[in-house]
């Protein structure tokens, strides 16, 4: 039996290895000394066919780094020798790096180019039956190739640019996307694919920027049918035209037409344009990319003015950040004024020296005039009597709600500077650069990254969901390629260096302005019921803070996009030891699932470092998007 083995083992030309000659005839051997040969010969070759692989995985690499000719054929030599291990003397093998292109065939049957890198070995290994066969030597073939990028792979980089990311971390994450980005690109070299690698980035802080100029795309709520569309604006102080109102919205009369009212008219009162912010959507939107249009699109449901709600819903909504009440009360037609309840800060009405905090007191009388109105016009402004505002409460909320006061502030030319800044005025919280969807030109994202500012809060879910969506082969980006493409990979990188924060206040807002409107309308509170959460590490807990119920909707998110064959890896950066994100970025990181299997069945997606220990995360990601696999 062991005869028979060590015959074969010799003949063997496929695979790992060959021996490069051949045994006519046998006399009687010792069946100690084939067995002792046998079991040597396997060992070394096994030992020099980890050794390979590793040096192949390792050449493959430095390859796609930009390493060619004799400094690639030394670095593999180097690398095979180190990892050698010392039973076999380096002079014992010798080593050929090859390049060769191969023909394989695609997911269609068709034969098409594959480059590989092969490491071959040939190692010499002494008998201890030599004088029976009469050679004192065998030479043992023994192979590792290693394909690169026969797969295409789409990558969302989704990055913290939260104020406490500014300085040394914002260059560390930049600097190190950047090698990741190049890695990526390096690697696809090899491929046989068109437009093998993808990238988008997501900058977000306390919400993402999905760019202006999407201001009419149909997946936009550019009709003000969105169930949130219209909190913080009352239409019937609108002065300018007559208003109306039904299920669905509100219309302004416009030379005997009716017309939609939206977000987007008040930014035109105050003069300046809405910056590309969007709200997050209603649960369970705001964890998914589903996505419907306004216009017939083969593929979409198309939403109408008689669409259900639930179908509105879907539709993004602009970000309006509304000019907060001064803590002041007009108490006469002067503009004599005494302390109101509470202090906001975003009071961007009205900031000159004689009209501190008091513009929003002002009331259109014609198209070029306005007037003081004071709380005595409001009777229960400061009680408990009905107001005369249809439909809204009393005191700072109501006149919050003011739409008369955006009119007469421009009648007064009295609106702040504020108003056309990033992060204040109306684009309070809009922080962040825009979204680079997926693009294949390198430049591209490398600049994207580049341009990216810390400045705001942090909103990881937010991140989370724009970063799928620039995968999803739906709207509104639509680059991704099909979800049913088993030759292309979906990965998000997130990085965050802290937790997920919603700037309260006292005031009856409950937070200060951004993706979730205010914490007043309860929308966080939305799919945290124990079904909406089984199967999470969130099931049964008491989410008693924002921070926990914000995890809580990012996981939801990540396990969606998971489970639609995203990959997500999660890099804690400068994150403190006992901090709740941590357990939730583990949570969230994993292995793209597609008909119930993971497509990595192993790998590393969860990073917890500091300082420059995000090079090493970064470098581990762009290996594993990278496709570097051992063929044989």
């Amino acid at each position: 039996m062991i005869l028979k083995k060590l015959t074969s083992m010799l003949r063997n030309e496929s695979g790992n290895f060959a021996i490069i000659f051949a045994i006519c005839a046998f006399p009687a051997i010792g069946a100690a000394s084939l067995a002792l040969d046998y079991s040597n010969m396997s060992k070394e070759r096994n030992m020099v066919q980890h050794s390979l692989d590793a040096a192949a995985l390792a050449t493959a690499k430095q390859m796609a780094s930009g390493t060619t000719g004799e400094a690639l054929e030394q670095y593999a030599r180097d690398f095979f020798d180190a990892n050698l291990p010392s039973t076999i003397a380096a002079n014992r093998v010798d080593l050929d790096v090859n390049i060769k292109t191969e023909m394989t065939e695609n997911k269609d049957g068709n034969l098409v180019p594959q480059k590989t890198l092969a490491l071959n070995a040939n190692l010499d290994y002494d008998t201890f039956i030599a004088n029976v066969v009469g050679q004192d030597q065998f030479q043992i073939g023994i192979s590792s190739q290693v394909a690169m990028g026969n797969m295409t792979v789409e990558v969302a980089l989704v990055i913290d640019n939260s104020g406490s990311m500014g300085g040394t971390r914002i260059n560390l994450a930049k600097s190190t996307a950047k090698d990741l980005i190049t890695t990526v690109y390096n690697a696809s070299g090899f491929s046989n694919k068109t437009d093998p690698v993808k990238f988008a980035l997501v900058p977000f802080a306390a919400s993402v920027n999905i760019g202006a100029d999407n201001a009419n795309a149909n997946w936009m709520d550019k009709n003000g049918w969105s169930p949130i569309h219209h909190e913080n604006l009352d239409w019937f102080t609108y002065t300018a035209n007559p208003v109306r109102s039904n299920q669905t919205g509100f219309q302004q009369q416009v030379n005997g037409s009716w017309k939609w009212l939206t977000r987007q008219d008040v930014y035109s009162m105050l003069g300046t344009s809405w910056q590309g912010c969007v709200e997050m959507r209603q649960w369970p939107y705001n964890t998914t990319d589903d996505a419907v249009l306004l216009s017939n699109t083969a593929g979409y449901t198309r939403v109408l003015n008689n669409s259900t709600a639930e179908l509105k819903k879907q539709l993004f909504v602009p970000m309006f950040a509304p000019a907060e009440p001064g803590n002041k009360k007009v108490t006469s037609t002067s503009g004599s004024s005494s302390n109101d309840s509470y202090t906001y800060p975003n009071d961007y009405l009205g900031k000159s020296s004689s009209w501190t905090s008091r513009a929003d007191w002002r009331q259109p009388t014609s198209a070029t005039t306005a007037k003081w109105i004071t709380s005595s016009d409001y009777p229960g402004y400061t009680g408990s009597g009905s107001n005369t505002v249809p439909g809204q409460a009393n005191g700072q909320n109501s006149r919050q709600n003011w739409i008369w006061r955006y009119e007469a502030a421009a009648i007064d030319n009295q609106i702040s500077s504020s108003v056309s800044n990033w992060g204040s005025g109306p684009n309070a919280s809009c922080t962040t650069q825009p979204i680079t969807a997926l693009t294949t030109t390198q430049s591209t994202i490398e600049t994207a990254v580049n341009n990216m500012i810390a400045n705001g809060n942090t909103n990881i879910q937010e991140g989370v969901a724009w970063g799928w969506r620039t995968l999803s082969p739906k709207e509104p980006f639509t680059g991704g390629r099909e979800y049913d493409d088993t030759e292309n990979r979906k990965y998000m990188i997130v990085l965050t260096d802290g937790n997920n924060t919603y700037g309260t206040t006292s005031n009856p807002n409950g937070s200060s302005y951004a993706a979730w409107g205010y914490e007043k309308h309860d929308r966080i509170e939305e799919g945290l019921a124990s079904a909406d959460l089984a199967g999470t590490i969130y099931s049964g807990q008491n989410l008693n803070t924002y921070e926990k119920k914000m995890n809580a909707h990012t996981l939801q998110t990540c396990n969606n996009a998971k489970a639609a064959g995203v990959t997500v890896f999660t890099i804690a950066f400068d994150v403190s030891n006992g901090s709740s994100v941590k357990q939730m970025l583990d949570a969230c990181a994993g292995s793209g699932i597609v008909d119930g299997k993971p497509l990595m069945a192993s790998g590393t997606f969860y990073f917890d470092v500091n300082g420059t220990g995000i090079q090493d995360a970064m470098a581990s990601i762009a290996t594993q998007i990278s496709d570097i696999r051992i063929m044989k």
